[in-house]
């Protein structure tokens, strides 16, 4: 996915209040009927909700931004109408019975007209219509009423017509059904079914309509075809081709794949790429890239593992998706013939070294007024800095089991960064919680002088407050012609580290890429 600039708006938790989540009410499930014309560009909708009532209520608060052109109608579960009130991006569905615990709460949404943010009706590259939905981040409430938050997971059973012509791929195992009279209600059209083995949150809920090509990739049972548009089935071919290895790499170094299948899908997303569990959405011009998008395409299938079979808890620990697949997108990358994971940790530090962002926030606080806020270069470059550093504090063997642990135990979940340190200091038996403290929750990061002399080397950390615990990497070729590759423990705002047969040549701060820090001025 593309970073945006994060608006450095100051405010209080309460401001965003409408981006918490739901505990008095758990969706179970999304019985979602859909009628879409592409070129028409217009849709009629009929939702079946399911909840689990946790707290008595009386009124059932779901996200939704209302359009005069998409208007909402409710109904309870025996035809009877519903009146709702609305509050910002908020609505409150009075039950007309109050909802008691334990209780499975049934209800009906009924939409009709051009459905808003989150939904879109464009036209590709090629001038060819389409419909899809891009929920992230919080984007599902401007088409469908719903529990629009990352931790908020449920059951996604789509029914949907379309013209004859167009192509449909949508989250989970899906297929065509035969068009009568009675599964279809125009002529000349046709009606897919999907269902979700695998609980999503909305965001992570998707469908596409569009007339695809196919493209099969080899490698893995569990890939069908590709949805790729027909004029650029050549490029894709030379891009569409490391998933295979790349499936074996990562159920073998973390654990298995949640889903029953995995595609790409080129479409115009406003992303780089966007992780839906199963099927990737592309944007559209990705394999004009001068490596094809291979690199993108790396990001976004370490997203199937960390993002997507283990979720973010809550939005200010977004970084536990974006900063995860910044890391393992590139390392994937690597083994498979992108650059070497040093070169794309260089470019991941130079990125974030010029991003203001880093400078005035952490990666984790909830002074946002909207999740969007939350996608920056701290959620992603710095975010797999942090795991880039973790994995030199407690080593490969230490790094990788730890990794695993957490994924495993949260897999089909959501998790928080606690969840993450607690299985990392299993892993490498130590406390590691000074580590997430100051790299996760304390902005920027040590800005070093370091003057090389010719017994010593002198490093001082210049950044306002307490010093940073880090390794520091030096190197050098001392005056008999040996080198020297060193890391040194820096605890203090202040080190002399001694040097013997100097004078020395060739200084060199961090030379294989470990460590994330500024040239103090």
């Amino acid at each position: 996915m593309f970073a945006l600039a994060l608006l450095l708006v100051s405010c209080s938790p309460q401001e965003h209040a409408h981006y918490y989540g739901y505990p008095e009410a758990d969706a179970l499930r999304y019985e979602i009927y859909l009628q879409v014309d592409p070129v028409k560009k217009k849709a009629k909708a009929e939702i079946g909700y399911e909840f689990l009532v946790v707290e008595a209520m009386q009124e059932l608060r779901l996200d939704f931004q209302e359009k005069k052109d998409w208007p909402v109608r409710f109904e309870n579960d025996r035809g009877e109408p519903l009146e709702f009130r609305r509050e910002q991006d908020r609505i409150w569905v009075n039950l007309a019975e109050p909802a008691k615990v334990g209780e499975t709460l049934r209800l009906k949404a009924f939409l009709e007209g051009k459905p808003g943010s989150g939904s879109h009706f464009l036209k590709t590259r090629y001038g060819d219509p389409t419909f899809f939905t891009d929920h992230f981040p919080a984007k599902a409430r401007g088409w469908l009423p719903c529990e629009d938050h990352p931790q908020d997971h449920a059951h996604f059973r789509l029914t949907l017509d379309v013209p004859s012509g167009f192509d449909v791929v949508s989250s989970g195992k899906g297929d065509w059904l035969k068009t009568t009279a009675e599964s279809s209600s125009k002529a000349n059209w046709r009606r897919w079914q999907s269902e979700t083995i695998v609980e999503l949150p909305t965001y992570l809920f998707t469908m596409a309509v569009a007339p695809f090509s196919r493209l099969q990739e080899k490698g893995d049972p569990r890939f069908i075809p590709h949805f790729i548009y027909r004029k650029d089935l050549p490029r894709a071919r030379r891009a569409l081709k490391h998933h295979g290895r790349w499936m074996e790499i990562m159920e073998k170094s973390f654990g298995p794949y949640l889903y029953s299948k995995y595609c790409v899908v080129q479409i115009p997303t406003r992303w780089g790429g966007m992780e839906y569990p199963g099927n990737t959405f592309i944007l559209e011009r990705l394999f004009d890239a001068p490596d094809f998008g291979v690199g993108t395409l790396a990001h976004e299938f370490a997203h199937q593992w960390f993002g997507d079979a283990v979720g973010f808890a809550d939005w200010n620990e977004i970084w536990l998706s974006e900063g995860f697949a910044s890391y393992f997108g590139p390392w994937l990358h690597a083994q498979t013939g992108g650059p070497p994971l040093k070169i794309a940790m260089g470019n991941s530090r130079r990125s974030w070294l010029r991003a203001e962002v880093g400078r005035r926030w952490p990666i984790r606080h909830h002074q946002f007024q909207e999740p969007g806020e939350m996608i920056n270069s701290n959620s992603y470059p710095k975010g797999a800095w942090v795991l880039h550093m973790l994995r030199g504090e407690v080593g490969d063997e230490a790094f990788f089991q730890g990794i695993q642990n957490y994924y495993q135990t949260h897999l089909g979940g959501t998790a928080q960064t606690a969840q993450l340190q607690q299985a990392m200091e299993q892993a490498a038996g130590t406390d590691l919680g000074w580590f997430f403290e100051q790299w996760l929750d304390r902005p920027d990061c040590p800005h070093l002088a370091i003057q090389w002399q010719s017994d010593r080397v002198v490093v001082e950390q210049r950044q306002p407050g307490e010093p940073y615990r880090f390794w520091l990497p030096l190197a050098w070729i001392d005056a008999k012609g040996n080198s020297h590759h060193q890391r040194f423990r820096m605890e203090a705002k202040r080190m002399e580290i001694p040097i013997s047969d100097g004078p020395i040549r060739n200084p060199k701060v961090d030379p294989e890429i470990q460590l994330l820090y500024r040239k103090a001025k």
